[in-house]
This record gives structure tokens, sequence and C-alpha cells, in this order.
């Protein structure tokens, strides 16, 4: 047959006692290959997980996004709501404070005239006690 030294292909020489002396080396590199191939697997786990954290807080976030402007426009609502309601009583108040100032008006005007009547009154029973007496006095010039 044909060596292979004759096709100008390298021959390896036949294993020795020596070529045995690297093979705890490429043992280790091979162990080393194995964990550091496992590290990969769990660093491409851990990204995967930490990716779907990722979109899961994302997705929360949106939604607390989204019902806090469902809060921020139902407090807007109800601040208008409560305005237009504050500006109605506002306008009763006012009306009412009006009310109260012209029934007080009528009232201090109610008591003056009375205390004047009370006054005439006064003077007139002064007048009649004054007639009488001056009447039971003309009695005695007759």
């Amino acid at each position: 047959g044909v060596s292979p030294r004759g096709l100008g292909w390298p021959c390896w020489p036949p294993p020795t006692p020596s070529s045995h002396v690297h093979s705890p080396k490429i043992t280790e590199s091979t162990i080393e290959i194995t964990q550091s191939s496992k590290d990969i697997d769990t660093a491409r786990s851990t990204v995967v997980d930490l990716r779907r954290t990722v979109q899961t807080l994302e997705i929360d976030l949106d939604s607390l996004r989204n019902q806090r402007a469902g809060l921020e426009a139902n407090l807007m609502e109800v601040e208008h709501r409560y305005g237009v309601q504050m500006e109605h009583l506002n306008g009763l108040l006012l009306r009412v404070e009006g009310d109260l100032l012209q029934v007080r008006a009528e009232l201090q005007r109610q008591a003056d005239e009375y205390q004047a009547l009370l006054n005439v009154k006064s003077k007139l029973e002064a007048e009649i006690t004054t007639y009488r007496q001056l009447l039971e006095g003309g009695e005695e010039f007759r």
C-alpha cells in the first residue's frame, strides 16, 4: 500500500508514553470549557429570565400609568363637578346674605317706627292727662 508520507501528508508518530503527559492538560481544558459552557448557559438563562421580568415590569408600569391617568381624569371630573356646586352654593349664599341684610334693614325700620309710635303714645297720654287735670280743675271753677 501507499504510505501517507508518499502522498505528502505528515504522518503522526505512533503514540508514545510522552504523549500521555499532555492528556491531563487536555482533560483539564475540556473540564474548563465544559464549565464555561455551563456558565454561559446559566448566564443566558438568567438573561432570558431578566428580560421576562423586565417585560412583566413594563406591562405593570403601563397598567399603573393607565390607572393613574384614569384616576387623574376622575379627579379632574370630581373637582369640576364640585367647583360647579361651589359656585352654585356661593350664589345661594350671596342671595341669602342679601336677603338677610334686607330683613335686618326692615326689622330696624319697624323697630324705629315702633319707637316713634311709642313716643307719640307717650306724648298723647301726657296731653290726655293734662286735659283731664284741666277738666277736673275746671269743674272746681263752676
